[in-house]
């Protein structure tokens, strides 16, 4: 009777644990990285820490791939899908459609989700964001903080800048934007605006920094990945402000990072991951914003007169009364 009673007990032990087990292990997903890498302290690593939430929020396990190649998207999204064992593929960036595309093709049954660009298949999720929105409310902080008197960092110029990883479309969005941003509030203020050629060159980043600080800018944004340290990096050195992008890099350079152009890319990612587990995939386009907490800012050094202000201008531009470029030519 005892021995049958122990039995008991251990049957029901075992079986508490697989319950357990499969709550735990309640998904699984990949995750390929743009090719930037992770230690980028902006898009890649806001990425990952979406990856990280997800397995504490809703206990997943995932594994990752960190390409140095474009031409190696291909091989890594193969490889996952081959397995046949993730509940959803996810690309980060926008150089990646090209191989997700063909991968989509040839597995019509994997789930994928892509950051930052648009593949139109039926078994993709595209999450892209309202860049010129994000740009506007940055170009709109450097203009009201340019043209302060009550800061050593800022001189008497009216110029700020803004330094893309790459001549494309959502990069010109967010110049655009904050192109837009800084005429909104001073139609004086001069804007310059270059691009690296790479995500991950900080050593030009900087050395285009350090030519616009020559030319008078005291604010620049380093929209650029890994390439924006260089620009962070630059500033510090001048003692002038500097903007960080994707993630709050304000660690960087305490005294120097004015604000960052957050890309919520963190909650993105939870939020493809979820719609999967909770079986609501949704192929198609996800047109995220201002409004859906997708884009934003942080507070940083801004005065306290300058996140009031920006804080007007998010309730106009939510409710439609700001109508914002998203072509650089449109302005200029």
């Amino acid at each position: 009777m005892m021995k049958r009673g122990l039995t008991l007990v251990i049957l029901v032990g075992v079986l508490l644990l697989s319950i357990t087990g499969m709550v735990l292990a309640k998904g699984r997903v990949a995750i390929i990285f743009a090719t930037g890498g992770l230690g980028d302290k902006s898009f890649n690593d806001s990425a990952y820490e979406g990856m990280l939430l997800a397995k504490e929020k809703f206990g997943i396990e995932f594994d990752q791939a960190e390409p140095t190649a474009i031409a190696e998207y291909e091989t890594f999204l193969t490889q996952f899908a081959n397995t046949r064992r993730y509940d959803l593929i996810i690309s980060i960036g926008f150089d990646q459609a090209d191989a997700l595309s063909k991968v989509a093709d040839r597995f019509p049954n994997q789930k994928f989700a892509i950051v930052d660009m648009v593949v139109d298949k039926p078994n993709v999720a595209s999450y892209v964001y309202k860049e010129k929105e994000r740009g506007f409310l940055l170009g709109v902080a450097a203009a009201l903080m340019t043209t302060r008197a009550d800061d050593p960092r800022v001189n008497p110029e009216k110029i700020v800048g803004v330094i893309g990883g790459m001549k494309i479309p959502l990069i010109d969005a967010n110049i655009a934007g904050f192109i837009a941003g800084a005429k909104y509030i001073d139609p004086e203020v001069k804007v310059l605006y270059s691009y690296v050629g790479s995500w991950a060159d900080p050593a030009k980043g900087k050395e285009l920094a350090l030519s616009m600080f020559e030319q008078g800018a005291d604010i620049i944004w380093g929209a650029a990945g890994r390439s924006g340290l260089g620009v962070i990096k630059a500033a510090e050195e001048q003692n002038r402000f500097v903007i960080g992008a994707d993630s709050d890099q304000g660690y960087l350079a305490p005294n120097n990072v004015l604000t960052n152009g957050m890309k919520f890319v963190n909650n993105t990612v939870l939020i493809a991951i979820k719609q999967v587990l909770d079986n609501e995939f949704q192929p198609g386009i996800h047109l995220l914003g201002v409004k859906e907490n997708a884009l934003g800012y942080t507070k940083n050094l801004l005065p306290d007169d300058i996140i009031k202000k920006l804080e007007e201008v998010k309730i106009k531009m939510i409710n439609g009364e700001i109508e914002i470029p998203d072509k650089i030519e449109d302005i200029e």
